[in-house]
């Protein structure tokens, strides 16, 4: 196992998931550069170095990775095909004339090859372009973040209605990760060079169906809490709402590819994976005796 990292640059700081990678980054002791948007708010403060700009600009990602030792490359949630590959060749392009030595990729969600969904056959040839680059690099492929179910349209129906609504089938099991979780493992493959050329799919401990989760919820919420399947077209129109048609219709045809699939295709076996990654992932119930679920609620009840 080779010495971590002493400077790394972070990608999407100001999102969950990237500041999560902040977070870890400094923990390890690591000198971290991050990435923020121009007029972004600063949540960093002292001890984290800014470089103003975003993934779409190649000029100001090539000054970002000047000296760095490694680059945490996260994927914004909310990037469309076409910007997922310019932002990964920009990254790319950079890492390479600034002869970084080890690139860890989070694609930000499941990847497999074949879907025939615009989203992941993006993120399929990202990983390519970016292994035969000659740029070191690991990837890691998360399952579904646990933030999930205690977000701003989860939280409110979970304690004030007793339901737990999701666009996945009832008989589906999911490795649900933390956001800390991720980090964690970003982090340990930031120490490990040696492993570059790899991926892994990375999960929580237990793959749960969704009225698991509902009951393990319902202990910590003090009421029964049911598990409500979200049709598709239900979730499409939300999503439209949120993000606007674009976005949602590829986020959308995700889901529906996913619907095809086997039950099981979010159900991370991780022995191995933590063989070579040491890391232990938090249990879903651990995890949601931690949020404050009064608050993520709301004083409005949900309608």
């Amino acid at each position: 196992m080779s010495d971590f990292p002493s400077s790394i640059l972070v990608t999407c700081a100001g999102g969950a998931q990237g500041s999560a990678v902040v977070q870890a980054c400094r923990a390890a002791g690591a000198t971290v550069r991050v990435l923020l948007r121009k007029g972004s708010p600063d949540p960093f403060g002292e001890g984290v170095n800014i470089v103003r700009g975003d993934l779409a600009d190649a000029d100001r990602v090539g000054l970002a990775c000047l000296g760095v030792d490694a680059v945490a490359l996260t994927l914004p949630l909310n990037a469309s095909p076409k910007e997922i590959l310019r932002y990964g060749r920009n990254m790319i392009d950079a890492a390479l004339a600034a002869d970084v030595k080890l690139m860890v990729l989070n694609t930000s969600g499941h990847v497999s090859r074949h879907s025939g969904t615009a989203l992941m056959d993006a993120k399929v040839e990202l990983i390519d372009r970016l292994k035969a680059s000659g740029l070191p690099s690991i990837v890691l492929k998360p399952t579904l973040y646990m933030s999930n179910i205690a977000a701003p349209w989860s939280a409110p129906a979970i304690v004030h209605r007793g339901v737990f609504a999701y666009p996945l089938p009832s008989d589906f099991r999911t490795s649900w990760i933390s956001w800390e979780d991720m980090a964690a493992y970003v982090i340990e493959a930031m120490r490990r060079p040696e492993l570059a050329g790899a991926s892994f799919d990375i999960g929580g401990p237990e793959a749960l169906t969704g009225q698991q989760i509902g009951d393990v919820l319902s202990d910590i919420v003090g009421r029964h809490v049911q598990y409500y399947p979200v049709p598709l077209a239900d979730f499409a129109t939300g999503l439209t709402a949120m993000l606007g048609k674009d976005a949602a219709d590829q986020v959308a045809a995700n889901y529906a590819w996913v619907h095809r699939q086997r039950s099981m295709l979010f159900a991370v076996e991780i022995a191995d994976t933590i063989g070579m990654l040491p890391v232990k992932p938090t249990s879903l119930a651990d995890w949601a005796k931690a949020q404050d679920w009064p608050v993520l609620a709301g004083a409005v009840r949900a309608a």
